[in-house]
């Protein structure tokens, strides 16, 4: 059932639709579609991207990208933008960019270009490109040219320095030319027989370049890479089977090529020499280095003039390539300057434009190939907004249009001799006469016969104006009627936008159902600062959190975050809010660093014997008495502390106190599950799921909360009486109805007679009624002409919705009222786009029998009344026993920080003079240390996953289906530059 709409004014839904919040339940959605001439269609998805409000949804997701619309368009951005990345990392690369190129990036300023301007920006960054990435390939071969040189040169002076120290070298003569042989393993001492050696010995200083060569070895000089040194060591040694001299010299604080797969590949070399006999091991041993991707050089071999020869004209090339390099460098970098003022603008631009583009492809064509038709879900607090933006869009363009053909006029009028009026020169943009025997309405000027279509009222301009321009630009916004469910849209700002995250974790609520996150805000802390509760380490987690918010506008600015500070600072009034609720608790707990707080005068008196002296009888035991009248004003007593039944008294409490937090809490979350059902008008599910749900929880559970606080304000050790143990009475309630072992109150047996009745007649109330009463309601439907349940509970939505949209024209006044109800008994109200295969959402909510869609299935809805009366029974006993963990947590805390004072700080105490100062200092710094590490900052992550399980489990599952999708809606803030 389509509602055409096109007012001319806000409307007066309009501000009720505004006022309504978005928090406690998701914003009302509506689907709206969208008809739109090509020529108009960028500059209208641009003008909502601005505004981030619709919510596309893609008409042609059985279209691959190649076959959409506008993927040509596509390529060239997706072009262009690969170019501006690698002119980024060229720029990053030599060090042009200071800073983060996009701190000064103002995109509200960058307005939306032509199509013209849009291929001149293609061009231009084209044009940098090809000329940053000739200079930089330009200066890459020249760099590696120049350090190819410089790895010779290196070679060079090695080897000459080597044969210095290995022939020339003073002392005794035998020795320093035996130093040759002295890398050679024990292995391999056949590689010369003595009488070689002897030869070496007698030959005399000047043949000290051919001396090897003379006596059959090879000489091999190359440069390899650090890391694959010993490989190539290892590999020679097993080919030459130990006929070999190797020796490795490191070219020390210089990179260079690493010869690999990727060129600029930099790594740390050494100078290797390999001497072995024969051809073929030579042979051998190149084909072993190229395969390491090792260098070998030939212009070493020959006497120290020779070398040094070599020497001088590789200090003559590399002398000239680095003018050259350096003037290659000089000319890219200011290139990329030229550059870096345009960058931030053009890589904005072209990725915005791709998200143009790209929601563009969700498009589809209407049967006149003029038009492309989209569809999108907007928040209907927007929709006057979105639609008057619409409305400004085509009278902007349809003026900008006229005024150029008025330009157009005056200069034909210059330029003709003939007498001609200048209405006959006048040639405007005609008008485009839409007509889809497929779609909806025909649009058309005012002028135009509307005999053929009711609907075809459309005109770009308020009634109240005297223009009547004909255009070819059209743009209309049509809200639809749907049985589609609409995205989750929960409004937040940067306080609550992060306790919205931790339901959305969990699971996108379902559209209008109630929002857990809005309750979070306080009970998510409290929970927290239950377990954590400490003054002290409440106070640290303030102010680390209080750091954050601070300085969230710098923080905020920050790209490339570290993963866990970015986790901490979008969460820092989380952190604000656990610290704050932790000093609160601290402080009725009565703990600070695991010390009391002597705030208000005790409740006990210590009473020591007379005479009592320490020094004479030492430690003894003493019983503190109660002072009549007096309690303590607020929290625990700090008479309690270090107390030798301190643990048993705070067990105890808070224990009691865990149980009592977690009846609230499933109670306030079990009747939300009651708004939702009074809002989506259940009356099934009211009675059926609630009522004996809550009777069923409130005769057990609830029982035992009173019972709780009814042994808490009786004056047990006044009376005389041992109080009972609430945990044993629990069991016997059931085990042995009816005996009372240790009485609490009078007529305790027949209320607890009474309550377990009601419990028992709760399971096949929760069991029977819903299932039953469908089923009837089913039978009840057939009977009316229906198929089913479902269809009768379709056909009344559907009825509603046309009545909702005929109250809404009644009420908007005759003379701004320009659309049109179109049912489904309408030809064209059942069309539908080729390409669309997105299934449609259904409700879970309504009592239609269950969750998801199709037709009645009684044994279906049995089956999920079962599971769901066992779950909620058994759920009830082991999530009061959840709620235990606040207890646990809260003791280990406690008992961990109080062995972290007595095991490091509390030393230091009693020692005086410069020893006692050492150690407090010494001491504290420990201390503290490990407090925020293992107290705060790992006790606090436990703690905080303890509650958020808390949230998630025990208290969600009681209302929250969590069966919704999120509104993701259109907007450049998403850009991620």
């Amino acid at each position: 059932m389509p509602i055409l709409l096109d007012s001319h004014s806000k409307g007066p839904g309009a501000s009720s639709i505004q006022n309504s919040e978005a928090i406690f339940r998701s914003a009302p959605m509506g689907l709206v579609q969208f008809y739109v001439t090509i020529e108009l269609a960028r500059d209208m998805v641009y003008a909502l991207g601005k505004t981030g409000s619709v919510h596309f949804r893609d008409l042609n997701l059985k279209l691959t990208p190649f076959q959409r619309t506008f993927v040509n368009e596509i390529r060239k951005l997706d072009a262009t933008d690969s170019q501006l990345s690698h002119l980024r990392y060229i720029i990053d690369k030599h060090g042009v960019g200071k800073g983060d190129p996009y701190y000064n990036l103002d995109e509200d300023s960058i307005g939306l270009p032509t199509s013209s301007e849009m291929d001149g920006l293609r061009s231009q960054v084209a044009e940098f490109y090809d000329r940053a990435k000739q200079l930089d390939e330009a200066y890459n071969q020249l760099d590696s040219q120049r350090l190819a040189l410089q790895e010779n040169k290196y070679v060079v002076i090695a080897v000459n320095d080597f044969q210095k120290s290995s022939l020339l070298g003073g002392g005794d003569e035998y020795r320093s030319r035996m130093s040759l042989f002295e890398d050679i393993p024990e292995e391999a001492a056949n590689l010369l027989n003595s009488s070689n050696t002897n030869v070496l010995m007698e030959e005399g200083m000047a043949g000290e370049a051919t001396l090897m060569e003379e006596f059959g070895f090879n000489m091999v000089v190359g440069s390899l890479a650090r890391e694959k040194v010993s490989i190539l060591r290892s590999i020679l040694w097993r080919t030459t089977r130990g006929n070999m001299y190797f020796k490795d010299i490191p070219m020390e604080d210089e990179e260079f090529n690493g010869g690999g797969s990727t060129a600029d590949e930099k790594v740390y070399k050494n100078v290797i020499l390999v001497y072995v006999h024969g051809e073929y091991l030579k042979l051998r041993t190149l084909k072993i280095i190229a395969s390491l991707n090792g260098k070998v050089f030939d212009n070493v071999r020959g006497g120290t003039s020779v070398r040094l020869q070599t020497l001088d004209e590789l200090t003559l090339k590399i002398g000239d390539l680095n003018t050259v390099i350096e003037e290659t460098l000089n000319h890219l970098r200011t290139e990329l300057t030229l550059l870096q003022d345009s960058f931030a603008k053009f890589a904005y631009i072209i990725k915005r434009e791709k998200m143009v583009y790209d929601t563009l492809n969700m498009f589809d064509q209407d049967s006149t190939r003029r038009c492309l038709v989209g569809e999108g879900w907007i928040p209907k607090a927007e929709y006057w907004s979105t639609r008057q933006i619409i409305k400004n869009l085509v009278r902007d363009k349809t003026s900008r249009s006229l005024i150029g053909t008025e330009f157009d006029l005056i200069e034909s009028i210059e330029l003709n001799d003939n007498n001609v009026s200048g209405s006959e020169l006048i040639r405007g943009p005609s008008l485009v006469n839409i007509a889809n025997d497929n779609h909806l309405f025909v649009l058309g000027n005012d002028d135009e016969d509307h005999s053929v279509n009711p609907h075809n009222r459309y005109t770009p301009f308020d009634d109240d104006t005297d223009e009547d321009y004909s255009t070819s630009l059209v743009a209309v916004m049509n809200e639809l009627s749907t049985n589609k469910t609409p995205p989750t849209y929960h409004k937040t700002n940067k306080f609550t936008s992060a306790f919205q995250l931790i339901i959305d974790a969990y699971g996108i609520a379902t559209y209008q159902e109630v929002n857990p996150g809005l309750a979070t805000i306080i009970t998510f802390p409290f929970m927290f600062a239950i377990m954590f509760g400490d003054l002290g380490h409440g106070f640290i987690l303030s102010l680390m959190s209080l750091y954050l918010v601070s300085n969230e506008k710098a923080f905020g600015l920050m790209r490339n975050k570290d993963e866990i500070f970015e986790m901490a600072f979008n969460g820092r009034y989380i952190l604000l809010l656990m610290g704050i609720f932790s000093m609160y608790t601290g402080f009725i707990y009565n703990d600070i660093f695991s010390k009391s707080m002597t705030i208000f005068k005790s409740g006990w008196a210590w009473e020591f014997p007379e005479g009592y002296s320490y020094a004479r009888d030492g430690a003894i035991t003493l019983i503190a008495k109660k002072i009549p009248g007096k309690t303590y004003w607020m929290g625990l007593d700090w008479a309690w502390h270090g107390a030798e039944n301190n643990l048993l008294f705070t067990n105890s409490y808070k224990m009691k106190l865990s149980i009592l937090m977690g009846f609230v809490h499933m109670n306030y979350s079990l009747f939300f599950s009651l708004v939702n059902y009074r809002f989506f008008k259940s009356k099934v599910d009211i009675i059926g799921n609630f009522i004996p749900g809550f009777l069923f929880m409130q005769s057990i559970f609830g029982y035992l909360t009173l019972t709780i606080i009814y042994k808490w304000s009786v004056d047990w050790l006044g009376k005389g009486w041992q109080p009972p143990g609430l945990l044993n009475m629990l069991i016997n309630m059931f085990l042995s109805p009816g005996n009372i072992e240790e009485p609490l109150y009078r007529g305790q047996k027949y209320i607890q007679l009474v309550l377990v009745a009601i419990a028992l007649i709760c399971v096949p109330w929760l069991l029977l009624y819903k299932p039953l009463t469908l089923r009837k309601q089913n039978k009840q439907a057939i009977e009316l002409g229906y198929s089913d349940l479902r269809s009768q509970m379709s056909h009344n939505l559907q009825m509603h919705e046309e009545e909702e949209a005929i109250n809404f024209e009644n009420n908007i006044p005759q003379e701004d009222l320009d659309f049109e109800i179109l049912t489904d008994d309408d030809e064209n109200s059942e069309f539908r786009f080729p390409n669309d295969i997105e299934q449609m959402h259904h409700s879970a909510h309504g009592g239609g029998g269950g969750h998801g869609g199709g037709d009645f299935n009684f044994g279906d809805i049995v089956i999920h009344q079962v599971i769901h009366t066992i779950e909620f029974c058994l759920n009830c006993v082991s999530h009061t026993a959840s709620y235990l963990r606040l207890w646990a947590l809260s003791l280990a805390h406690a008992q961990l920080s109080s062995v972290l004072w007595s095991m490091t700080i509390q030393n230091a105490f009693g020692t005086t003079g410069t020893k006692g100062i050492f150690m407090t200092v010494v001491l504290f710094g420990m201390w503290f240390l490990l407090t925020v590490c293992i107290l705060v900052l790992m006790e606090g992550t436990s703690a905080m996953l303890h509650s958020l399980r808390l949230h998630w489990v025990e208290a969600m599952s009681k209302f929250f289906e969590g069966e919704g999708y999120e509104y993701q809606p259109f907007t450049f803030n998403a850009i991620d530059l």
